[in-house]
């Protein structure tokens, strides 16, 4: 009995150790294939992203901008021969980004949206629709609250040679961003009507209106080309057209008197002069809750007593473009462009198709020039000129 125990204890020992042995036997080819696959594959390097932005900082000059506070990449900014150059570089792999993968896929279409308009907000019709409508190339200066495009090699149908550049809030593309970014408790977006003190600027002057027929289309022109206008209208032409009134004035663009009667303030007496630039302004505030700042004198006509007894500024012009007596388009745009220089007050009147379609010409040419065009008001605003009664102004030259 006692062998048979020992017999069965043996056969299990023998079992156990064959197990054990097998086990390991098992386990030692297992670690010798990992061991072999080990050798046979190359170790993965960790990518220095610090080297790779160091290179690009040698490789290109004039750093602008590095970006230390997103936490998805690196923007750099360089100067390259009066362009900017920019990359995005992943923080943690170090390849490079471009603007499709700062924008969420659902969301490239909204992005795109906006960025349209606030270029249309920023600049003429002829910028945007060349951006839209031709081959260039756009460079990104990303920082933690906005994003600067700067546009390049664009073709525009009139030359233009100052650089062109949108910046956009995060506040208006928020949900459009992959990326951690900062929103702004207050931002202002550019807008093409902020005239600006450094640029030449010129006042265009429109007289006899308003027009029924061509006032619309007059403001229509001046939107699309981020301009602003004066006109000085007759005040019973106003009480034809009181809409064309309210319209102009709230365009923000200027309306300034001409009179009421369109009178020779020169062969009138005082008395029908007053009282004809009174009623026109009695009239433009019924119309708008506004007063009339300026007075323009018929055919230019005015003597010292005018000067010494009309309680407003009179404004006149140095570059008279003759539009209701020759009719011509050529004639008026190359008259301006010959003739105009930083603080000239063209005059035009309201009355002709051929001035509307000179206006449509003149005013991106003027633009590709440098020069903004501004009501007589911002004209005077921007040359820190104050207007006031007793005195005529041509010109408001710095």
């Amino acid at each position: 009995m006692k062998y048979k125990v020992f017999k069965i204890i043996f056969i299990i020992l023998i079992i156990i150790l064959f197990v054990i042995a097998t086990f390991f036997i098992i386990k030692g080819l297992t670690t010798k294939e990992e061991i072999k696959k080990n050798e046979s594959t190359p170790s993965i390097q960790k990518v220095d992203v610090n080297k790779i932005i160091s290179d690009l900082k040698k490789e290109n000059d004039n750093l602008i901008y590095e970006s230390s506070d997103i936490n998805e990449f690196t923007s750099l900014v360089f100067n390259e021969e009066g362009r900017v150059k920019s990359y995005l570089i992943d923080t943690a792999t170090g390849e490079e980004l471009d603007i499709n993968d700062l924008i969420k896929k659902d969301k490239m279409n909204t992005f795109l949206a906006k960025e349209k308009e606030l270029l249309n907000l920023k600049y003429p019709e002829f910028i945007v629709k060349g951006i839209l409508e031709s081959e260039g190339t756009k460079a990104y200066y990303i920082k933690s609250n906005e994003m600067t495009i700067y546009y390049y090699d664009f073709t525009y149908d009139y030359s233009y040679l100052e650089e062109v550049t949108l910046t956009i809030n995060y506040n208006e593309i928020h949900d459009c961003l992959n990326f951690t970014h900062i929103i702004d408790k207050t931002y202002e977006n550019e807008d093409g009507y902020n005239y600006r003190q450094d640029k030449k600027t010129v006042a265009i002057t429109f007289d006899d209106g308003p027009s029924s027929k061509y006032n619309a289309k007059f403001l229509d022109v001046l939107a699309r080309n981020k301009a602003h206008a004066t006109f000085f209208m007759v005040g019973t032409m106003m009480n034809s057209c009181q809409k064309c009134v309210l319209d102009t004035y709230k365009s923000g663009n200027e309306v300034a008197s001409h009179t009421y009667n369109h009178i020779n303030i020169k062969k009138s007496s005082i008395e029908e002069v007053n009282e004809s630039i009174k009623k026109t302004d009695d009239l433009f505030y019924k119309i708008t809750g506004d007063h009339i700042k300026y007075v323009r004198p018929p055919y230019g006509a005015y003597d010292k007593e005018n000067l010494e007894n009309v309680l407003y500024p009179l404004i006149l012009w140095n570059l008279d473009t003759e539009d209701w007596r020759y009719h011509d388009v050529d004639h008026i745009v190359n008259y301006v462009l010959e003739n105009i220089s930083d603080g000239s007050i063209i005059l035009m009147h309201e009355l002709y198709e051929t001035s509307l379609e000179a206006l449509e010409i003149l005013l991106p040419k003027l633009y590709s020039l440098g020069y903004q065009v501004v009501s007589v008001g911002e004209l005077a605003m921007l040359k820190d000129k104050t207007l006031v009664s007793s005195h005529a102004y041509r010109a408001l030259k710095s």
